[in-house]
């Protein structure tokens, strides 16, 4: 039997535009509670909240099935490379940079993990039109760093640390299709609990157990950030890496940006420059080169 083609068209982008806005929303909810509670406190409930909703998930639509232990390593992996690193990574760095800039800068990702398939992936290595769309994404992201953004709040430190999460997140990311895991549901579930118990572990010599006392606004914020922006979207994103190509996969970090601006100015007030703006256009014409059939 022929594996089932590979997602173009219509049929891909709807996916990355959900995926890519639910994860660039997560950069100003980050941002809103960054400056309340402890990065590793906020990491260890995030990755709880996602981990319990992908369990009820499972349970209910008795998807939980079959042997966990074969899937402990993929599980490992992606939690450390998609979950617990990352996630600290960026609770760090949203306490120096604004929204939309991080998720800029994050949008970068798609260079990282063609970088790494050009190695790793030699069937998938991008093609002149890919490599065109990637570096023209990858200029609209410069356009967006420029004076006016780095005045913005776009720290060197925060923004160092957004782009070490990126490369974490294209080593996990060629992973996932390397291995050809697919979408498991043990998987899904083994990510998040790995991502939560190890940020909770690091969490209490780290932060204490008082970096866990909050206001509720703060843990509704969290189950939000668990659930709807961390949760869902890694399902999805896990099902479209074994139907679609990496590189196309990964184009989602293109996609978060414009998100991101959107809810940053609706939410915290910080709203993206012109130049921002023009920056947007320019990556998401990169998208649509990379990601067009050639």
């Amino acid at each position: 039997m022929n594996p089932p083609a590979l997602l173009s068209g219509p049929a891909l982008w709807w996916r990355l535009l959900v995926i890519g806005g639910l994860w660039g929303s997560s950069f100003p909810l980050l941002r809103l509670i960054a400056a309340e509670m402890s990065p590793f406190a906020l990491a260890a409930v995030r990755g709880g909240f996602a981990a319990l909703a992908v369990l009820a998930f499972l349970a209910a639509s008795g998807q939980l099935k079959g042997p966990i232990r074969r899937y402990a390593i993929p599980a490992l992996v992606l939690g450390t490379c998609n979950g617990w690193v990352p996630n600290l990574l960026t609770a760090f760095a949203l306490g120096h940079i604004q929204a939309a800039p991080a998720a800029l800068i994050h949008a970068g990702t798609p260079l990282l993990v063609a970088l790494i398939a050009f190695v790793v992936l030699r069937e998938e290595r991008p093609g002149p039109r890919g490599l065109a769309g990637l570096l023209l994404g990858f200029g609209g992201i410069a356009v967006i760093l420029g004076p006016d953004a780095l005045a913005g709040g776009a720290s060197f430190t925060g923004g160092l640390m957004i782009v070490v999460s990126g490369v974490f997140y294209a080593l996990g990311t060629v992973y996932a299709r390397k291995a050809r895991i697919g979408a498991a549901p043990q998987i899904v579930l083994g990510q998040q609990v790995v991502a939560g118990l190890v940020a909770g572990g690091l969490s209490l010599p780290l932060g204490g157990v008082e970096s866990y006392a909050q206001p509720a606004w703060v843990y509704g914020v969290l189950a939000l950030l668990g659930v709807v922006t961390s949760a869902l979207p890694l399902t999805m994103f896990l099902r479209l890496l074994a139907r679609a190509r990496v590189t196309d996969a990964s184009m989602v970090g293109y996609i978060q940006p414009p998100f991101a601006a959107g809810v940053g100015a609706l939410l915290l007030g910080e709203w993206p420059s012109p130049l921002v703006l023009v920056g947007g256009a320019i990556v998401l014409a990169g998208v649509w080169l990379a990601t067009s059939r050639r």
